[in-house]
């Protein structure tokens, strides 16, 4: 009979649990108490901008603008890579400047207008690089999550003027106090924003030079408007800054660390050797761009000698190397903008007529800026820039494609539109294309979950492949 009672008690007890969990407060049961559920805006800022350094160090711009060659494999300079995902760019630091602008768009407070300030720039250097790689890109229907799926792919006149208007809008926003957090560019320095900015808009206006016509002057007007701001000498250089950390250093030291895939291609090196010997080089800056090749056989450690591009070049010691200073050394810096690509710039405008002055003076100071960026001892810089000789729009092209060294992006999109020496020519055995890279094609998913608006965009921008030529380049 106990045992029957106890039984019976004990089915009431469970009954009861079980019916008053339909109404029990766990509480803080299931909270991570370490976990924030607000967004960090400096986090998100300091997250979004590691991937500038990222991208000023990429190696397939590189061998595009034939600065490096390849060694033992030699499909990237012959183009093997006809598409390219954007997806990532927009999922992760274009998302996360969203979220900081977000976050600081309504406040008065100093620190986060000047916030706001960076991360809009910051916004406006990625979607420019990525026009700049695709042409036609989501740029006023991107990044608004469920509620648009499936973004226009907008001209490129749209993307580069709403990006300068953003431009123009937050310079104008800069207070002289107040901190943005996060900011591991400038370490919250807005003088150094504010630089970044124009220099950022002088560049974009000019790659607009061909379309200046059509655009009433357009170009001009926003050139002239950021020049006097823009970084005019060497001490001035814009570069991000790697660590010794292998979660945040220089990308080409780790491609170095257990291969030697990237030599220097023979266009640049036999260009720079110019007049002089593979020994004693006409143009200075050589033997601070790369290191001479290392085997008996190329003279150990004398001669400079670049491989054949869009070759394969099994013995790679028998070439020359990207300074060491940069392929093994975490903590060299990646270049961003530098006074040597602004003086040629202003070189231009000049030759355009967009402004005044001697264009062959600026030339000249392009030369000796980027010698001095290079720290080429003054007298040999002197009577290397001194004596090349100044013929107009060609010098510029050519020279300009030396200063841009180690300048991938910036290189191959200055290429796409001013040219360079006559010896950048397309590799022998081509994999995709017929011709050096215009564009790159968009990711092979694109048409499938944005079909409607990739058709549009192909069939104004011209064949989703490597040969076509974007707005602003043609």
């Amino acid at each position: 009979m106990k045992t029957r009672t106890n039984k019976l008690l004990l089915f009431v007890l469970i009954g009861t649990l079980l019916t008053s969990c339909e109404t029990v407060d766990f509480g803080d049961t299931n909270t991570n108490p370490n976990e924030s559920s607000i967004a960090s805006s400096s986090g998100l800022l300091a997250n979004a901008l590691r991937e500038i350094g990222t991208q000023v160090t990429q190696k397939t711009p590189m061998l595009y603008s034939q600065y490096v060659a390849n060694g033992q494999y030699p499909d990237e300079s012959r183009y093997v890579s006809l598409n390219w995902s954007y997806y990532r760019l927009y999922a992760n630091p274009l998302n996360d400047l969203k979220t900081v602008i977000e976050i600081n768009k309504t406040s008065t407070a100093p620190a986060s207008i000047n916030t706001l300030v960076a991360a809009t720039l910051a916004r406006v250097y990625f979607l420019h690089t990525m026009t700049d790689r695709w042409g036609r890109i989501p740029y006023t229907e991107a990044l608004k999550g469920l509620e648009l799926k499936k973004p226009v792919l907008d001209s490129q006149e749209t993307v580069y003027k709403g990006l300068i208007s953003e431009i123009d809008a937050v310079l104008a926003k800069i207070t002289t106090s107040g901190v943005p957090q996060g900011d591991i560019l400038f370490n919250g320095n807005m003088a150094r924003w504010k630089q970044f900015g124009n220099t950022l808009k002088a560049v974009m206006a000019l790659r607009l030079s061909k379309r200046d016509v059509e655009l009433g002057g357009y170009a001009k007007t926003k050139f002239n408007e950021a020049i006097s701001g823009a970084i005019q000498q060497s001490s001035d250089n814009i570069y991000y800054t790697f660590l010794s950390d292998d979660n945040n250093d220089n990308p080409w030291q780790d491609a170095f660390e257990t291969r030697k895939d990237y030599l220097m291609s023979d266009v640049i090196v036999n260009y720079m050797i110019g007049t002089g010997s593979d020994t004693a080089p006409q143009d200075p800056r050589l033997a601070k761009y790369s290191d001479p090749a290392t085997s008996a056989s190329a003279g150990s450690g004398t001669r400079f000698i670049g491989a054949d591009y869009g070759s394969g070049n099994d013995l790679v010691d028998n070439f020359s190397f990207i300074t060491k200073d940069i392929i093994y050394n975490g903590t060299a810096p990646g270049i961003i903008f530098t006074a040597a690509q602004i003086q040629f710039s202003m070189a231009e405008a000049v030759e355009l007529g967009w402004m005044t002055g001697n264009a062959e003076t600026y030339f000249r100071n392009g030369i000796k800026e980027s010698m001095k960026q290079w720290n080429v001892p003054t007298p040999d810089a002197n009577t290397f820039a001194d004596a090349f000789p100044y013929t107009g729009m060609q010098s510029i092209a050519e020279q300009k494609w030396v200063a841009l060294f180690m300048q991938g992006y910036e290189s191959w999109a200055e290429w796409r539109r001013i040219g360079g020496p006559s010896t950048i020519v397309k590799p022998a055995i081509l994999l995709q294309g017929t011709d050096i890279p215009q564009r790159q094609a968009y990711a092979t998913t694109t048409p499938n979950i944005n079909k409607v608006n990739y058709d549009s965009a192909i069939a104004a921008q011209g064949p989703d492949n490597l040969d076509t030529k974007l707005w602003w380049a043609k």
